[in-house]
Order: structure tokens, then C-alpha cells, then sequence
């Protein structure tokens, strides 16, 4: 499989900085999409790099496992909560709406690390679910 720098025509970031973000980037491209992780996928959200690609994966990591996160259980959730639906594409929509809708059924049996964690879990649950309703309406 192709680095993402390979199939994106993707340069290295040259300019000199040794900042984080930039040492982080030029790692980042020369994974392929099968390498990310939830770290990355957060990261190019938050930073709008190849947002599209960073989407798919974030919903193909929540649906293999709900609770991942960047720094703590479920994290992955929030990031997908602030995400326009229209973005994904109807069969992972279809996809991420049955994953959730099993989610809401069996949430509190994880192990959460406090019960604030576990309801805004839920919450974001909801807010999913209305929020795929919403696109599928359209």
C-alpha cells in the first residue's frame, strides 16, 4: 500500500522550524492509511490536513472499537461529534448509525474511569444518532 505522501503528491514540511506539529507531519505522510492511528486521525482533523482521509479513518476506528481515544475512553467520539455528517459517506453513515445504536444499548457496561466520562459518552451518543437522522432525512 502507498504513503499517503505518495498518493496525495505530499512534499515535506522544509522550512527549517522543528516544531512538533511539523516533525509530526512529516512522519504522518509517509504512513499509509492502514497506519493510523486515533492520534493521527484526531490531529489531522483538529489540524484540517487531508480531512477527508482523516474522517473515513476516525469512523472505521470507532466502528472497529467505540471507546478508542486519543487520551482517554471515548475520545474519539467527541472529535466525531464536531464533525459536519455530510462529510461521510451514506454507506459509512449507515454503518457508524448501527455501531452507535449498539453503543447506546450496551454503554454502561464499559469500564468507564468516572460516571462524568460515561455520560458525556452518552450524550455525544445521542447527539450522533440525532445528528445521523438528520443527514438521512436530507
Amino acid at each position: 500500500m502507498s504513503s499517503l505522501k505518495e498518493l496525495h503528491n505530499l512534499s515535506y514540511d522544509t522550512s527549517g522550524f522543528n516544531s512538533g506539529l511539523i516533525n509530526w507531519y512529516n512522519q504522518l505522510i509517509d504512513k499509509t492509511y492502514n497506519d493510523l492511528s486515533v492520534s493521527d486521525v484526531c490531529k489531522m482533523i483538529r489540524q484540517d490536513i487531508l480531512k477527508d482521509i482523516a474522517i473515513q479513518k476516525a469512523v472505521d476506528l470507532f466502528i472497529c472499537d467505540p471507546y478508542c481515544g486519543e487520551y482517554y475512553d471515548g475520545g474519539l467520539l467527541d472529535v466525531l461529534v464536531s464533525l459536519d455528517m455530510k462529510l461521510i459517506n451514506i454507506v459509512t453513515l449507515e454503518k457508524l448509525k448501527t455501531v452507535l445504536k449498539t453503543v447506546y444499548r450496551t454503554y454502561a457496561g464499559f469500564e468507564w474511569p468516572d460516571e462524568d466520562t460515561k455520560i458525556q459518552y452518552m450524550k455525544n451518543v445521542e447527539i450522533m444518532l440525532k445528528s445521523l437522522k438528520k443527514t438521512n432525512a436530507n
